[in-house]
């Protein structure tokens, strides 16, 4: 097999395969094999005619014809790997030249992942890892919220609602241009954290003030860019009253506190918690090194991005979108109502961000090759391990799931990116290998 690579615009890679005529003739031969079942042959049972008078009878060009589909099938991987291209999208393969007894010659056009050429971006790397001290503040913060994460409710209904608050309330809400005042809303227990974000925006601050058993109104206009088309844009009443008021009882920075986390000492705490805030500052310092970085690679290095590599990140986004809606008790399908536009449109404008984060990743996988970092399977079994160990698993079963599922090397490319932002957010200008 010959295989001669052409590099075509948009990422574009055209493979011409040309296959030695005597391969093609052990092909025909099984294509015979394979097809000589599926035609009545008068005087012959199924699949028992003479190689001869099936193709005095079918002709050879049916034989020809299988075969070479076989070959595409089973030549395709080989052929790309000897171009030494990665494809990322479904290849359209074009016959050039199909002829009994001459060498079968065949095109394969795939979008795949572009050569990125660096250059020497050492220099990058004497970017500073400006990290921070920790401050008695940062640990203080630190501190009281571990306490409000051990907080209790204790009633407070002889109190005004303060920020922080959890409430249940009676709830009517109105439209105010519906003449016919029918509710959207009508609960007679609906709890709110007061600030917690959970509620139209503008409601919360409303409430803080407010008495258990005294009725009050609101008022207030819903977000345009509201999930409910029914309701964006909209301004509206609530008819309000508190019938439950709870605070949350934050305890102190103790001895008490301490043990209520499992530590033994108010000390060991504090270790813990310098501990947790300087792990804090020093991964945000390296995340900011590493945007720095690929930001100004991207200015440097000219990147032809792939579309197909585009629209599985758009995918990606529209996934995590629909998370975010999600958690608000919204789907995408409402979020697209209410904005008045398709599918297609929100796609359009996820483009660019799937763009930059599909450059991010080829910068990221070209580093990891100059800097000869690899994932060995050991280390991807380490990753897998804690999952089956979670979920009561043989570890051998669960690799052998991800492996199917083609999970397995999928984790490795992520592991393989996460090294390449390591060394980028870390490394020195002297540490690295010479481009």
């Amino acid at each position: 097999m010959q295989v001669a690579l052409e590099r075509l615009p948009n990422s574009v890679a055209k493979v011409s395969v040309t296959i030695d005529p005597a391969e093609m003739s052990v092909a025909m031969d099984k294509a015979f094999r394979s097809v000589v079942s599926k035609y009545n042959i008068p005087g012959f049972r199924r699949g028992k005619v003479p190689r001869p008078i099936f193709e005095r009878y079918v002709g050879r060009g049916v034989l020809l014809q299988e075969a070479a589909e076989k070959v595409v099938e089973t030549r395709y991987t080989e052929a790309v790997q000897q171009a030494a291209i990665e494809p990322v999208a479904q290849p359209s393969i074009k016959v050039v030249t199909l002829e009994d007894g001459a060498p079968f010659q065949f095109d394969i056009e795939v979008e795949t992942k572009p050569v990125i050429e660096l250059g020497d971006y050492h220099d990058l790397l004497t970017i500073p890892l400006t990290v921070r001290e920790v401050t008695d503040e940062d640990i203080e913060q630190e501190l009281q919220s571990v306490a409000r994460s051990q907080a209790q409710l204790v009633p407070a209904d002889d109190e005004p609602v303060s920020m922080g608050n959890h409430i249940i309330v009676k709830l009517k809400g109105f439209v105010e241009e519906d003449e016919f005042e029918e509710p959207f809303v009508d609960d007679d227990a609906y709890g709110i954290e007061v600030g917690s974000g959970t509620v139209v925006e503008g409601l919360e601050t409303q409430l803080i003030g407010f008495k258990v058993g005294e009725p009050q109104t609101v008022r207030l206009t819903y977000p345009t860019s509201h999930p409910d088309v029914t309701l964006a844009g909209k301004d509206v009443r609530f008819e309000i009253e508190v019938t439950e008021n709870k605070r949350q009882e934050v305890p102190a920075v103790d001895e008490e506190l301490a043990k209520a986390v499992g530590l033994e000492s108010l000390q060991e705490l504090q270790e813990r918690v310098a501990n947790t805030v300087k792990s804090r500052i020093e991964a945000q310092a390296k995340s900011d090194r590493l945007a720095e970085i690929l930001g100004k690679l991207k200015e440097r290095v000219v990147i032809d991005v792939p579309s197909a590599l585009v629209a599985d990140v758009v995918h990606q986004l529209l996934h995590e979108m629909q998370n975010s809606l999600a958690r608000m008790g919204a789907t995408l399908e409402e979020y697209l109502e209410s904005r008045q536009i398709p599918l297609e449109a929100l796609q359009l404008e996820l483009r660019p961000q799937a763009e930059e984060r599909v450059k991010e990743q080829l910068l990221l996988e070209a580093v990891a090759r100059d800097q000869k970092l690899t994932v060995s399977e050991d280390e991807v079994l380490d990753s897998i391990r804690p999952i089956a160990e979670m979920y009561k698993q043989p570890l051998t079963a669960l690799v052998r799931l991800f492996k199917q599922r083609g999970e397995f090397e999928s984790l490795r490319e992520n592991m393989l990116l996460s090294k390449a932002s390591e060394f980028l957010a870390t490394a020195k200008s002297e540490e690295a290998e010479p481009a």
